[in-house]
């Protein structure tokens, strides 16, 4: 496979309803709502006997569109006139990103596109690693036309981000979104510049295909798939959802198949965000040890045999905590773990120094040891 870095939900009357009418509810607190069979926590709550919703929350959960103008709460429903308002809407946040680039074989330089999401007023952008490492000179594009020289604050290429920084303020940030609204089927819009500065701020759409995806020997954290159209020149560029919020980064497409993108999850966005303005990098924790992953591991296929541990590092905090060879590490912190992506995933809330609890099968028999975690240098 060669892999390239770069409808409306139905609801019921009476569910609608609830977001304009009252119901006498006889000071009941802790309402539950349910949209579609699933619970949802939109904040409801009993003043006098009536019931209130919060509209902003519901319409998550509805794939509508509100938004406030003064005394006015406008309600749009329907994919057709939600789109192009949010397309509009965060058109603003999304930049392009042009550079000069050297091939390892060759003196030659030629230029490369990209994709970036503002993230601070200050001029702050957000994009791809991969877009921007190899670049001797970049340049932003704002929405406006307005064009800016930029440098890189912060890189990370284990998860394939960076932030760039222009010399601008007043710049309008993106709105993130959260994890939970991350589901299949839910429609996603990809905005970005598609193999050319003549297509700046082209729009895509499409819906969430898969979750917690990974592809071995690009990534070390799970991703988002889409069917949303992505090209070089999209990567960098934002994943929104129908509140119009930054649900993930586009990074890579497949060219030999049709309807197979993905992206960069909204909570490893964050993690790496916070990161970078916590230590001005990632700070990631080790075993120091190596692991095999099982045979249907490696092959993308499910697999609940866990991650065995083939090599203990001399002076590591696996060595040191009583971790062995031949070990199967089945869960950290009561995370699932079954290969090396899980493994990174249950290890993004942890820092160096931190203690975390490492359940293990070893002769056939379970248990716990508690370890604290080294730095992987």
């Amino acid at each position: 496979m060669k892999i390239f870095k770069t409808k409306l939900i139905m609801f019921s009357v009476i569910l609608l309803l609830s977001v304009f009418s009252c119901f006498f509810a006889s000071g009941v607190s802790g309402i539950k709502v349910v949209v579609n069979g699933k619970t949802t926590d939109v904040g409801a709550t009993t003043i006098n006997n009536k019931v209130y919703v919060d509209v902003a929350q519901l319409s998550k959960s509805l794939n509508v569109k509100v938004s406030q103008s003064n005394n006015t709460v406008n309600i749009t429903n329907g994919n057709d006139e939600i789109i192009p308002e949010i397309v509009k809407e965060i058109g603003a946040s999304v930049v392009g990103i042009i550079g000069n680039t050297k091939s390892e074989n060759s003196s030659t330089e030629g230029l490369a596109l990209g994709t970036g999401i503002v993230i601070k007023s200050g001029g702050e952008i957000l994009t791809n690693a991969h877009v921007v490492e190899n670049m001797t000179r970049i340049a932003v594009v704002l929405s406006d036309g307005s064009g800016y020289d930029a440098r890189i604050k912060y890189i990370d290429t284990a998860t394939d981000l960076a932030v760039i920084k222009i010399d601008k303020i007043g710049l309008v940030p993106a709105k993130f979104g959260s994890v939970s609204d991350i589901i299949i089927g839910k429609t996603a819009i990809a905005i970005g510049t598609p193999l050319s500065f003549l297509n700046r701020n082209s729009a895509s759409v499409g819906v969430i295909s898969g979750l917690n995806r990974s592809i071995d020997g690009y990534y070390q954290y799970k991703l988002i798939q889409t069917d949303v159209a992505i090209n070089p020149g999209n990567s960098g560029g934002p994943l929104i959802n129908i509140a119009g919020e930054v649900i993930g980064v586009n990074s890579i497409t497949t060219l030999n198949a049709q309807g197979l993108n993905y992206a960069i999850p909204i909570d490893t966005i964050q993690f790496v965000l916070d990161h970078f303005y916590k230590y001005g990098r990632v700070k990631r924790v080790t075993l120091g040890a190596e692991f095999d992953e099982d045979t249907v591991a490696l092959y993308g296929l499910p697999s609940k045999t866990g991650l065995k541990i083939s090599k203990i590092y001399e002076g590591s905090c696996s060595e040191k905590y009583g971790l062995k060879k031949n070990d199967f590490i089945y869960s950290v912190n009561g995370k699932s773990v079954n290969t090396i992506v899980d493994l990174n995933e249950a290890f993004k809330g942890l820092i160096p120094g931190g203690k975390a609890k490492v359940d293990i099968r070893r002769g056939g028999k379970s248990q716990s040891i508690s370890v604290v975690l080294d730095e992987l240098k």
